[in-house]
């Protein structure tokens, strides 16, 4: 999935993600309103605060029709301002229309090319070398709806940031 291709010294080279098409899913869980700016500042970032607290009150066991996979899922979505404001949900995907848990919320995903990151470290380092990659792609972000999925025990998480046409 993400390949980072090194040149013979050793430094960090081109991010190469893969294309992949994916159908729609819809995702249930907790969310936020927050910012590019908001989230650079721990002391005002809301989506650590969302993990915290899907985590701690153990949400995930909450949500009724769950896909088999068992994966977590945060979705950012409802862009503005190009990018720099946006809606965060914490929760899981889920199978069907279900009643939502109470204080809950769900958000659809919509089917779409997307190119998919593997995240081979922090996170937060991802997500900057995911800019660095569109800051230079031969294709540019739709700023629809994107998607971590975040595998069982920890074992992996994949990045998937919607694509436009061009």
């Amino acid at each position: 999935m993400l390949a980072v291709l090194r040149d013979g010294s050793g430094e960090r080279g081109t991010v190469r993600p893969e294309r992949v098409r994916r159908v729609e899913v819809r995702v249930v869980g907790i969310q936020a309103q927050t910012s590019s700016v908001a989230e650079a500042d721990p002391a005002t970032a809301a989506v650590p605060a969302l993990w915290r607290r899907f985590d701690a009150e153990a949400l995930g066991g909450r949500i009724p029709g769950r896909a088999p996979a068992r994966t977590t899922c945060a979705v950012f979505s409802d862009y503005q301002d190009g990018g720099r404001r946006f809606r965060c949900l914490v929760g899981a995907e889920v199978a069907g229309d279900g009643d939502l848990p109470a204080g809950m919320v769900a958000v659809t995903v919509p089917a779409g090319d997307y190119l998919v990151f593997a995240m081979p470290g922090a996170l937060a380092a991802t997500w900057a070398r995911i800019a660095e990659f569109f800051d230079h792609a031969p294709m540019a972000r739709a700023f629809t709806a994107d998607l971590e999925v975040h595998y069982p025990a920890g074992s992996a998480i994949d990045v998937f940031v919607a694509i436009g046409d061009g």
